[in-house]
């Protein structure tokens, strides 16, 4: 999911940093769905678009099927078919705009004199991108994956609201919750959710200091 969301952002970090009509309104609204609370986010993903009746991917898959002769209305649930991908879609669509600003910032620190240089020397855009962009956006790229990563371990919203955990869609804090109610252990919650705070620490850890660096290659 971290990588998804970070390989859309880059794509519409690069589209961003290019000036054209509407490039703020443009901003505006893929930053929109960040601002959503997640437990939000969730239930608009699950009764928006999964709702097997009137959610908006059966929608499409009838308008299609509709269009080749079959009206034979469908009742295809991800929910039961692909649960993982039901909670991975709301968080790729929510962290993306995150990824994509940590970007935006990354391309707009670059040096211009030195684009303008590779340009006259008859570098294509490829080539300034595999040679000069990349590397610069190695340690951007990294902090985005740590910090999406740190969500990942925190993520409980829409696994409660869409899955409640069923078929492999549980992680910690989820798994945390469900020990608590299902058994009532407060030993094994509390360890439970000391591992969860160690491995939160060393993520967290590794984020402070590639951020860290950004800082100190920004003061330069």
């Amino acid at each position: 999911m971290v990588v998804i969301a970070v390989l859309i952002g880059l794509g519409l970090a690069l589209l961003l940093d290019r000036r054209f009509f509407g490039r703020g309104l443009a901003r505006t609204l893929l930053i929109a769905p960040f601002l959503i609370m997640p437990m939000a986010a969730a239930l608009l993903w699950k009764h928006a678009f999964y709702n097997a009746q009137f959610g908006l991917i059966n929608g499409i898959i009838n308008g299609v099927r509709g269009w080749f002769g079959n009206h034979t209305p469908t009742a295809w649930s991800i929910l039961t078919d692909h649960p993982l991908i039901a909670v991975a879609l709301p968080l790729i669509w929510q962290w993306t705009p995150f990824m994509m600003l940590i970007l935006l910032a990354g391309l707009q620190s670059q040096s211009g004199e030195v684009l303008e240089a590779a340009r006259v020397d008859g570098a294509s855009n490829l080539q300034i991108f595999r040679s000069i962009t990349l590397p610069h956006l190695r340690q951007y790229i990294e902090l985005s994956v740590l910090l999406g990563s740190i969500y990942i371990l925190q993520a409980f919203d829409a696994i409660y609201t869409i899955t409640r955990g069923i078929s492999n869609t549980t992680n910690l804090p989820f798994a945390i919750f469900e020990t608590q109610v299902d058994s009532g252990d407060y030993g094994l919650t509390s360890a439970e959710g000391v591992i969860v705070v160690f491995g939160t620490i060393i993520v967290a850890t590794f984020a402070l200091r590639v951020l860290s660096s950004l800082f100190k290659e920004g003061t330069r």
